[in-house]
């Protein structure tokens, strides 16, 4: 009988060359995604990419971001590092870079860090006084876009397509809902007392139900997706609810916001329009957090006729 020879190795000229793989090596070589593939975001949230790549990590973190932004939820360090990171955590900053360029090249956005929560009640502010830890950031962000807005602009958008579904209508009328009550925040100094917004709902006819629930439902809805803060503050035994400006109110309307909102009512080519937006800025700025405006207006020069006039007639007929 010949002797048997190992398949295992093969000395040619002296040099031993590699194992020849074998059957069971080759299929699982095949399943196995080249480093430039994507990874499986089942096996990034179980415990990241087995090779580390940051090429593959960013897209990991670029589909759980547009995921977060879809069900509007804030995009947390903790949650990335459990999620997508696993044990390559202390590879952050440069998958979190590589992500962000790739979000801006072929989505239009960015990452947008969220502002802390405000302390406004006073348990709040004697809390934060005696805490040692004074950090800005929040560690939580949001996508925003960053598509210019002369392509943004209906022109250049097109008319919108018919809504398929009765859902659709809901997200827009959705948005400008929590638009017209951030405005209204902001007109009032940036807190508003729940009275007060009850009262401007009233006038909407969005007192007891709105395109997309009924008004209790739906402000809770804008309380759970940051766009308002609920504050309630017992004062002498009386318990008052306020509403302010949440952070992703801050960072998706914001100023630039409420101003183009302002500006589509009432027009853009008004001078005065223009200082009553900054001064309401101004003042909201001092007490909710809203970026004020670019320069300090004039004092008003007395009461004014005309609108203003009517608008508070108007007020204390409706009382």
């Amino acid at each position: 009988m010949p002797p048997r020879i190992s398949r295992r190795t093969v000395a040619v000229d002296g040099d031993v060359s590699t194992p020849t793989p074998t059957q069971t090596q080759r299929r699982r070589q095949a399943e196995t995604p080249d480093e430039d593939g994507d990874v499986d975001m089942e096996e990034s949230q179980s415990g990241g990419s087995a090779s580390g790549s940051v090429e593959q990590l960013s897209k990991s973190l670029v589909r759980y971001a547009l995921s977060c932004e879809l069900a509007r939820r804030p995009i947390k360090r903790q949650d990335v590092n459990e999620r997508v990171l696993g044990s390559h955590a202390r590879l952050f900053k440069s998958v979190f870079d590589q992500a962000n360029s790739e979000l801006m090249d072929v989505f239009g956005m960015q990452f947008a860090e969220l502002p802390k929560g405000e302390k406004v009640t006073a348990r709040q502010k004697r809390a934060a006084a005696g805490s040692d830890s004074q950090s800005k950031a929040s560690g939580m962000w949001v996508l925003q876009t960053i598509v210019p807005p002369q392509y943004r602009r209906p022109e250049v958008i097109g008319p919108a397509r018919p809504a398929g579904r009765p859902e659709d209508d809901t997200a827009a009328a959705y948005v400008g809902l929590y638009t017209m009550v951030i405005a209204l925040i902001t007109i009032a100094g940036g807190r508003l007392p729940e009275g007060k917004l009850d009262r401007a709902l009233r006038r909407m006819n969005a007192e007891q139900t709105t395109p997309v629930d009924t008004k209790d439902r739906t402000l809770a809805l804008m309380v759970k997706d940051g766009y308002v803060v609920k504050v309630r503050e017992s004062v002498g035994g009386d318990e008052t609810v306020d509403y302010i400006v949440g952070p992703r109110g801050k960072v998706e309307v914001g100023a630039e916001g409420f101003a183009d909102l302002v500006r589509t009512i009432y027009g853009e080519d008004d001078d005065e329009v223009e200082q009553k937006i900054k001064r309401t800025l101004d003042v909201a700025g001092v007490t909710s957090g809203v970026p004020a405006g670019e320069a300090p207006a004039p004092p008003a020069a007395g009461r004014k006729r005309g609108r203003p006039r009517r608008d508070e007639d108007e007020d204390k007929d409706d009382e």
